[in-house]
This record gives C-alpha cells, sequence and structure tokens, in this order.
C-alpha cells in the first residue's frame, strides 16, 4: 500500500514537471518567434543565436497573490524578459518583455529591443533545458 502511495506521488511530481517544461519552452518559442518577426535587421549570427541558443530569464514581481510578504505563488503576476546577447556587438544583448503569472503558461511578448548591459543581473539565469 506504502509502495502504491510512493509510486502515485512520484507520477504526480513527473507530470507536474513536464507540464512547467512545456510552459516554459513555449514561452521561448514565442520569444524567439516574436524576436524573428519584429527585427529583421538582425544579422544571420544574431538569428542563429535567438534561434539556438537558451535564453537568460530576468524576472521582476509585479502583483503577488501570496498570503504572506516573502511567499512565493503560481499566481504571481510577474514580468519575464527573455534575454540573448547579440551576437555581433559584445556587451549588448536582445530582450523580449512579456507579462504573465508566474508558471509561464500565458506568457505573450509584449516587445523587443536591443539593450546594453555592463553586467547582466545577478537575477538572471540561465536554464539548461533543451528549448529548441
Amino acid at each position: 500500500m506504502k509502495l502504491l502511495r510512493l509510486l502515485g506521488i512520484s507520477l504526480i511530481i513527473t507530470i507536474c514537471g513536464c507540464v512547467s517544461e512545456y510552459q516554459y519552452s513555449k514561452a521561448v518559442a514565442k520569444a524567439r518567434a516574436y524576436t524573428i518577426e519584429k527585427m529583421p535587421e538582425l544579422s544571420e549570427k544574431a538569428r542563429h543565436c535567438v534561434r539556438f541558443t537558451p535564453p537568460r530569464m530576468l524576472t521582476s514581481l509585479l502583483i503577488s497573490e501570496a498570503a504572506r510578504p516573502k511567499q512565493e505563488s503560481k499566481k504571481d503576476f510577474i514580468q519575464t524578459c527573455m534575454v540573448w546577447p547579440l551576437a555581433d556587438q559584445e556587451g549588448m544583448y536582445i530582450v523580449v518583455a512579456g507579462v504573465s503569472e508566474r508558471r509561464l503558461d500565458d506568457w505573450n511578448p509584449t516587445r523587443v529591443l536591443i539593450k546594453k548591459f555592463d553586467e547582466l543581473p545577478k537575477e538572471a539565469k540561465t536554464d539548461d533545458r533543451n528549448n529548441q
């Protein structure tokens, strides 16, 4: 009986992980398509970087749905930026901004721009998930 319960719990955890992976991949695909469509002037080297390099993510909390101040909720409303280095210019980055809940299931790009960073903020993280 305990073994059956343990298998059920591990199955639920696996399914939840796959859903979040799917939502992340979907958001990255939207950011890539939006960048290619809205920035036709990008060089082929920069387009290749956007298509095949995992982005770094910058997030900023806009509205918290958590009951406690420092607690995270999956319904928090956040701004998420997908960031790729601009292959042709050092220190310059392609930034695709969008707003959604923390789960990224309804993330849509709203703006793309090229921004100079001397150093990316520390909260920027590279996600090594396969997102092609």
